[in-house]
């Protein structure tokens, strides 16, 4: 496991930053992610678009994996990290998951799933919003409340671009089904979750994640979040990686319906011997950071 450097240790967040983080739901870096990475990062982006990969990657059955067209507003795939290697190289950087670490008060950080999302200049087509949502509500089979998003652009970022929005403590509002009937990933309406707020939390803060290159996001499972469409010309290219902290396990959840839910990452993963998701599985799930001494703490 990797160990960082005296200049990487004093770029983790402190006590301070990190009660920040437990009050507001986000939290947003200094530079931190070496433009060469990035830029290697980007190589890969276009390389994945032509259709090349150059790991061996394994069947994946659930996550998204879009194929590039020139007319799509947004691309998501999912688990880029297992299709290109310079994309690897970001996902696995330690210092992202060392501060994950740091916020999330955990001796382990593991990979849940990454996504690479770039949004294309709208083109006036208005498809390139990404509703709001909290994260959690699509890991209904995780048992940790303490996950975590790391979102890491490959370019300076602005609101122009359509660059990602929190809501400052959301992450502690109560799951009221009036609330959470507004959390969809997928919509292009965000205008009908800002009446609700209107009404129900008219004194909300809502914080745009305008970045430098180099800098990074992270955000709280359960904090509400969204992007609207890229109004630039620029292309808007991110990784997002969501991450499991030690205490993150697979729990049996069930529909109304009584069938068994199971999420894309769930029919991905190995299973372990009861033949349950294994969310330790080395694949699709590895280690992106272990602090050994402050498990034995």
């Amino acid at each position: 496991m990797a160990t960082l450097s005296r200049e990487q240790q004093n770029l983790l967040p402190t006590e301070i930053e990190v009660e920040q983080y437990e009050k507001n739901g986000w939290y947003v870096t200094p530079h931190v992610v070496p433009h060469e990475i990035l830029d290697r990062a980007m190589a890969g982006v276009h390389a994945l678009y032509r259709g090349e990969r150059d790991i061996d990657t394994p069947k994946m059955d659930g996550p998204a994996n879009d194929v590039f067209s020139a007319d799509k507003t947004f691309m998501n795939n999912e688990f880029a990290s297992l299709q290109r290697s310079e994309i690897r190289e970001l996902v696995t950087y330690p210092l992202i998951a060392a501060i994950a670490a740091r916020l999330a008060r955990s001796h382990e950080i593991r990979l849940f799933a990454d996504a690479l999302m770039c949004k294309f200049p709208e083109q006036s087509k208005r498809t390139g919003a990404l509703g709001w949502h909290a994260d959690k509500a699509y890991w209904p089979t995780s048992t940790s409340r303490h996950m975590l998003t790391a979102w890491i652009p490959l370019q300076d970022t602005t609101v122009e671009m359509g660059t990602l929005q929190v809501i400052e403590g959301s992450h502690s509002w109560p799951r009221e089904e009036s609330l959470m009937q507004y959390c969809s990933f997928g919509t292009q309406k965000l205008g009908e979750f800002n009446d609700w707020l209107a009404q129900n939390k008219p004194d909300h803060k809502r914080v745009s994640m305008t970045l430098k290159k180099g800098q990074l996001s992270f955000h709280h499972c359960d904090a509400f979040h969204c992007s609207a469409p890229n109004q630039s010309e620029t292309p808007r290219a991110v990784v997002a990686i969501h991450m499991q902290d030690h205490r993150n396990e697979f729990q049996k959840k069930f529909n109304k319906d009584g069938s068994q839910i199971l999420i894309g990452y769930d029919r991905t993963a190995q299973k372990t011997d009861n033949g349950d998701p294994d969310y330790h599985d080395p694949v699709f799930f590895p280690v992106l950071w272990r602090d050994v001494d402050a498990r034995s703490k």
